[in-house]
């Protein structure tokens, strides 16, 4: 595998043109950074209305439309990621940071199959590359996988974004200072005891050299396995939950976290959320919400648990059953 060290260049420069062009719809957001005192967790709410013009699930199933089964010359930064043909890097064209973008299967593969060990370490690779910068950016690749996840499309695709600057995530102050770990029955994934949705993280190794296609499968599937079993013990109360297995799952350089999803948006207070919100990035697009938030940060835990699944913190299991 041998991904461009021009990577980082060739998105800017296609993401300018697209913007100039109107081929990709930002709207700088409003944004306020709020903590939550109850819990600690800090969050970046950006009030983003311009996303009320991307497409939802329900629509793209009726009209049966798949965006990524065409090249747009106009989105696509490289038609080859790898050099084998499996991946295409493109523009999202509803972004929610300058320069966002989708790492898409050319041939068609469900939002709903597991990452193969090619698909966690050709992200790696990616966000790896993203971060070689003067500035000191951080990026995170994210999978919103099910209909409960947050996604809106089918086609198999991760997500690629700068961490908001300034934005401290929930899995950066679990994992700080933690040398990595696979998890076992007689050591949990860590979960912040404070939070009160479940979401499962590990450290990476620090040293890049440590990380190649094994470790990160061995990590993916052991959170991955802790987080489908929530769907089997929660089936006897919410049967509807058998065929829409949904979780979110999360990278940076420094961890990997897997989120179960049981709600894609939370009635409560009208707010959905994909895999951002569970770092503390939340995207708003009611300015109505985006006050009540503000005024309120505690709110935030209340509607991720809403969407997600109670918190098994400090809670010991004596075999993964799923």
């Amino acid at each position: 595998m041998a991904i461009t060290e021009q990577l980082r260049q060739l998105i800017k420069n296609k993401y300018t043109t697209a913007l100039e062009n109107k081929d990709v719809l930002f709207v700088e957001a409003d944004s306020t950074k709020v903590v939550d005192k109850k819990t600690g967790m800090k969050y970046v709410v950006s009030f983003t209305p311009s996303l009320k013009s991307k497409p939802e699930r329900a629509d793209a199933e009726k009209d049966k439309i798949d965006p990524f089964a065409k090249l747009e010359p106009e989105l696509t930064v490289l038609e080859d990621v790898t050099g084998n043909g499996r991946y295409k890097l493109v523009l999202n064209k509803f972004p929610v940071v300058p320069e966002h973008s989708l790492l898409v299967t050319n041939a068609f593969e469900h939002q709903m199959a597991s990452l193969t060990p090619e698909d966690l370490i050709t992200s790696y690779e990616i966000i790896s590359k993203l971060n070689i910068n003067d500035n000191g950016d951080r990026h995170m690749v994210f999978y919103n996988s099910g209909p409960l996840s947050g996604s809106s499309q089918d086609h198999k695709h991760l997500q690629i974004m700068k961490i908001p600057d300034g934005l401290t995530t929930l899995q950066d102050s679990l994992c700080n200072g933690r040398d990595h770990y696979i998890p076992t029955p007689r050591e949990e994934p860590l979960q912040n005891d404070k939070v009160a949705f479940a979401h499962f993280a590990i450290p990476l190794p620090t040293d890049s050299t440590e990380i190649d296609e094994d470790l990160l499968t061995i990590s993916y599937f052991s959170l991955l396995q802790r987080a489908l079993t929530f769907f089997q013990d929660w089936l006897e109360e919410k049967p509807e939950l058998a065929d829409k297995r949904s979780y979110n799952v999360i990278m940076t350089q420094e961890w990997l976290c897997v989120i179960p999803r049981s709600s894609t948006q939370a009635k409560s207070l009208q707010i959905g959320f994909n895999a951002t919100g569970y770092t503390g990035f939340v995207l708003v697009k009611e300015q109505s919400v985006f006050e009540k938030i503000n005024q309120d940060p505690s709110l935030l835990n209340k509607v991720l648990l809403e969407c997600g699944f109670p918190s098994t913190a400090g809670q010991k299991t004596t075999e993964y059953n799923y």
